[in-house]
């Protein structure tokens, strides 16, 4: 008799794609692989096999009473009381030098911003109290079948070794299932750990850890290790020192039931089992099993199955301008006939930023260190049948570089990026090095229509129904103007067309005779930042958010192209590389300043203004002499911090009033 539903182990590939279709040999085939089936009879048509995790360190990263009490509820180990003992006993003794990261400060908060945007929710749960950027979404449909279950992490492990996990989980888990997800810094990762502890305290010595495991005996670890050998759990994990029992393969005909372990299984499950142990020779020759295995289609499409469901789809975030390319994941259709194998293998294996072209799209593509030519090899055997014909070979590479760009060309700059200049219009991805991604057959494929490949795409159709719309160009030739574009980004040097000159210091800002006032977006200072630049050649930017000074510097002063002409402006810097910031101190808790503006004189010297607590303020700069005059003028008996830059002097004048002067000068 087989069990409820609501017992039977849940594999989400299965859940999403085969529980509500009739048994299948696919369906089998997920659940052969998903529920370590292969690894002791062998025949997974999925090609990246699944393997459980490695033992390394695993009585200082997990709860010994979680650990008893998963194995007691683990199909078909029959282990006794004593046997259950010998068994933790063996484990305690597998070591790998646990070394975790300590953190100072903690918040859980910032976690869920991190679990809800980085992509975690794309496979697991999200939280009901977490709106994604639309503003909608928490409650998950009562039909949705698709995330992968977490376990209670309060019972199983403690913040500071859930966050060693969290910041390399291939280390423990190889096979893929739990991929890497590379966070920014190891505060990410604590701040991950604490929000799926639903730990809200910011000290983190005060937070759960992992209870110390009892000694174990001799003579209890060698008990434990002949059970090891003789579960054959070597099968499964990959331990020191063992080794797993022989493949024994099933006969066609055998039910979906095992024999030795008792699965729960429900009445869909065994019968889709049953279908694909009827299989002479199982393969996966669309990669749906394979994709569904390893949860792939949680992000991506591929012939029209999977791709965000309606319970995550609001959590995928990004650049809103270029619509839902700039916030999705790309489909997988034909990818392997789109991208090279190399370039497959370094999006897999995640070699640092190299894979990553659309930066722009928050959720992460994971790592896949262990499975990348696996992978990337499959899916160029079964997508690369016909590669089709390449570009037209042409040696003309000022028509390339006409074409690209937007004097007389197709205006490809127009929305794309190239190697680090921005475009003019939305942030597309860089084009500049497709030639090391691309295959050019596929490049000549989608330029003839981008939308067969990417519905919705905002990428129009250049040549539509084939036809050039530059007959001036190698005389209309749709081929060969495919076939220059190509080249130019192979082999040419230089620009396109349209963008301007940086090096000719055209959008340079050069103070002669008063000063320069310029907004912008500043590195280290915030999307308010004012730019004073002086004839002096010293410079400043005041932060109107904080209504404080923040960097001083010498020299060049500002180049304004990407502010002026970007229409999703980057965060920019001075032209010095040496700058002097001004050291940040607290606000008054629970009072934030209203910029009031400035006023300039006729000599451009900014006077600043802003409210505090109904007070009214004032911060007036100029450059005199190879100095800075600042002069500070303040309500009630408010006294400002002059803390001065480190490597910068202030003296302090008493000024009339509540007034204070500061000259800040260079230390010599």
């Amino acid at each position: 008799m087989t069990s409820l539903h609501a017992e039977s182990p849940k594999v989400a590939g299965f859940e999403r794609f085969f529980r509500e279709e009739a048994p299948s040999a696919e369906g089998g085939a997920v659940l052969f692989s998903e529920l370590g089936c292969a690894n002791c009879h062998g025949s997974s048509a999925v090609v990246a096999p699944r393997r459980g995790p490695k033992l390394q360190d695993f009585s200082k990263r997990v709860n010994r009473t979680w650990a008893a009490d998963f194995l007691q509820r683990s199909p078909g180990h029959g282990l006794k009381d004593g046997e259950l003992d010998d068994v933790l006993a063996w484990i305690s003794t597998v070591q790998g030098g646990y070394k975790p990261k300590r953190a100072a400060y903690v918040n859980a908060e910032r976690g869920s911003a991190v679990y809800h945007e980085a992509g975690c929710v794309a496979c697991h749960e999200p939280t009901p109290d977490f709106l994604p950027p639309g503003g909608h979404g928490g409650d998950v449909p009562k039909d949705w079948s698709g995330f992968v279950e977490l376990p209670d992490f309060s019972e199983k492990t403690g913040l500071v070794e859930l966050a060693h996990f969290l910041l390399s989980p291939t280390k423990y888990r190889t096979d893929g299932r739990m991929p890497h997800i590379e966070l920014e810094s190891p505060e990410d990762a604590i701040d991950l750990a604490a929000h799926l502890l639903d730990y809200q305290d910011s000290d983190p010595r005060r937070a759960p850890t992992v209870k110390p495991w009892p000694k174990a005996e001799n003579a209890a670890i060698q008990r434990g290790k002949s059970l090891v050998e003789e579960k054959n759990c070597a099968a499964c994990h990959d331990l020191p020192g063992l080794k797993a029992a022989p493949l024994k393969p099933l006969s066609a005909g055998v039910s979906g039931r095992c024999a030795s372990l008792e699965f729960d299984l429900d009445q869909a499950q065994e019968s889709s089992l049953a279908a694909f142990l009827a299989q002479p020779d199982p393969t996966d020759p669309t990669g749906k099993i394979t994709l569904a295995a390893l949860n792939c289609y949680a992000c991506h499409d591929r012939d029209g199955v999977g791709g965000p469901g309606v319970a995550t789809n609001p959590f995928f975030a990004g650049d809103e301008a270029l619509g839902d390319s700039g916030r999705l994941p790309p489909p997988l259709t034909g990818i392997g006939r789109k991208l090279k194998r190399d370039w497959l293998e370094t999006v897999f294996a995640g070699k640092k930023d190299e894979g990553r072209v659309r930066t722009y799209v928050k959720t992460q593509m994971p790592r896949y260190p262990g499975q990348a030519e696996m992978l990337a090899a499959f899916l160029e055997e079964i997508d690369l049948k016909d590669p089709g014909p390449k570009p037209a070979e042409v040696t003309d590479l000022e028509a390339g570089r006409k074409l690209l760009g937007t004097h007389g060309g197709v205006n490809c700059i127009t929305c794309h990026q190239w190697d680090g200049r921005k475009s003019p219009g939305i942030q597309a991805m860089n084009i500049a090095s497709l030639d090391q991604r691309l295959r050019p057959s596929w490049f000549r494929e989608y330029l003839l229509n981008p939308a067969s490949y990417r519905p919705g795409t905002l990428m129009p159709p250049l040549w539509p129904g084939g036809q050039s719309t530059v007959p001036d160009v190698l005389g209309g030739d749709t081929e060969k103007q495919i076939g220059a574009i190509w080249a130019f980004i192979k082999n040419g040097e230089g620009l396109p067309h349209g963008f301007p000159d940086l090096s000719s210091g055209e959008f340079e800002l050069k103070p002669v005779d008063r000063a320069i006032i310029q907004r912008t977006f500043l590195e280290g200072v915030g999307t308010k930042a004012i730019l004073v630049g002086f004839p002096e050649k010293i410079h400043l930017a005041w932060n109107a958010d904080t209504c404080r000074p923040a960097l001083l510097w010498r020299g060049r002063f500002f180049d304004a192209y990407n502010t002026w002409f970007t229409r999703a402006a980057p965060f920019e810097s001075p032209l010095e590389e040496k700058v002097y910031p001004f050291p940040k101190v607290a606000g008054d808790a629970g009072k934030k300043p209203q910029f009031s503006g400035y006023e300039l004189d006729a000599a451009g010297n900014p006077t600043f203004r802003w409210k505090l607590a109904g007070q009214e303020f004032s911060d007036r700069y100029e450059a005199k002499d190879g100095k800075l005059i600042r002069t500070w003028i303040g309500g009630g008996d408010s006294v400002p911090d002059l803390a001065a830059p480190e490597g910068v002097e202030a003296e302090m004048v008493k000024g009339e009033g509540k007034g204070v002067t500061v000259v800040y000068s260079w230390k010599k």
